[in-house]
Formats: C-alpha cells, structure tokens, sequence
C-alpha cells in the first residue's frame, strides 16, 4: 500500500472511530502493521503461496 493510501486509510479510520466510540479524535491511534506475506499463512498454506495462485483451496 502507498503512502497516500496509509494516510487516507488513518485519517478516515480515525474519524469513524472517534465518531461511532464518542472519544477525542487527538485518542484514537492507527497502526498499519505489514508483515511481509511469506511470514504467515492460514491453512498451513504460506501465504505467498495464495497471493500467486500457486494454492487452490480444496472445498
């Protein structure tokens, strides 16, 4: 994600939460936390493996 995407997605998070919980927009903290897709996985599957198509679930 770009920087101008992290900085709409903090502003608009931040003004909703403060909003909808009533507290203080100045209280309301955002962290945008990247990890990097081949340290983590869901299924036993890496999760690199998913993003390129190299995973297809079985249902």
């Amino acid at each position: 994600m770009d920087d101008s995407k992290k900085e709409k997605l903090i502003k608009e998070v931040s003004q909703d939460v403060s909003e909808i919980v009533g507290t203080p927009l100045y209280a309301v903290e955002v962290i945008i936390n990247e990890i990097p897709k081949a340290n983590w996985g869901k299924g036993g599957i890496q999760s690199s493996k998913w993003i390129q198509g190299q995973f297809s679930p079985k249902g």
